[in-house]
This record gives C-alpha cells, structure tokens and sequence, in this order.
C-alpha cells in the first residue's frame, strides 16, 4: 500500500515537473542587445536547471526500481551499469558541447548559448530515455 502511495505521489511529481519546465520559454531576436543576450542565457540556465531536476528525478525513480529487481532477482550486474551510463552521459553532454562550442569563439556570448543549447538537448534526450519502461 505505501509503496503504491509513493509510487502514485512519485508520478503526479513527474508530471508537475514536466509541465514547468515546458512553461518556460527562451526567445532571442537575431538584433538582441547584450542584456537581452544576458536574460536569454539566464532563461537557458533556469530551463537547464529544470532539465537536469526533471532527469535526477527519473535516475531516482530507475535506482528504486533496479534496486527493487536487485533484491528480487540476485543480479547485482544492472545497477552498476545502470550508474555507469549516467556517468558516462554526463561526460558525454560536456564533450560533445564542448567541441560546440570551441567552433564559435571568439564570438563568447553565442559560443555560450549554443553550449547551453546542446546540454539542454542532451538532457532532454536522455531523460526521454530514462522514461522508457523497463
């Protein structure tokens, strides 16, 4: 019963959280002046932010199932790897925005955008991944 309770309040938090994130909107006109440019990167950092909660929520809701599964089954295999993979992605956001963002320098203020641009996907991505069922 308390973990149909959890399980149940777990689902309607996910939805809530799903539903901010999409509320939160980032526009830059091609002519933005430098403190629009400052606001839109602080729109992609609060919508980054979001992201990154939204996913930490999910990896968690996955830690408690693998655990569950662990217990049940004796495979103590699939959470290692399961906690390998969120390692390894977040390497994989950083180097692969990276490189996207050496290729605007000297232009900083795009060059930043269009990294935070990239994470923001890669978050959204994987997290689309870790709603998948098991």
């Amino acid at each position: 019963m308390i973990k149909n309770s959890l399980l149940l309040v777990f689902t309607s938090f996910l939805t809530l959280s799903s539903n901010v994130s999409a509320q939160t909107q980032c526009t830059l006109d091609n002519n933005a002046t430098p403190s629009q440019t400052k606001r839109y990167t602080q729109c992609l950092d609060t919508q980054i932010n979001q992201a990154k909660y939204n996913q930490g929520t999910w990896v968690q809701k996955r830690k408690y199932e693998l655990t569950k599964l662990e217990e049940q089954s004796g495979n103590t295999q699939v959470l290692i790897l399961f906690n390998r993979s969120i390692n390894n992605h977040q390497k994989y956001i950083e180097a692969s925005c990276q490189w996207r963002y050496i290729l605007k320098l000297p232009n900083a203020s795009q060059a930043a955008i269009d990294y935070k641009l990239c994470e923001l996907a890669l978050i959204e991505q994987f997290t689309r991944v870790l709603k998948q069922p098991l």
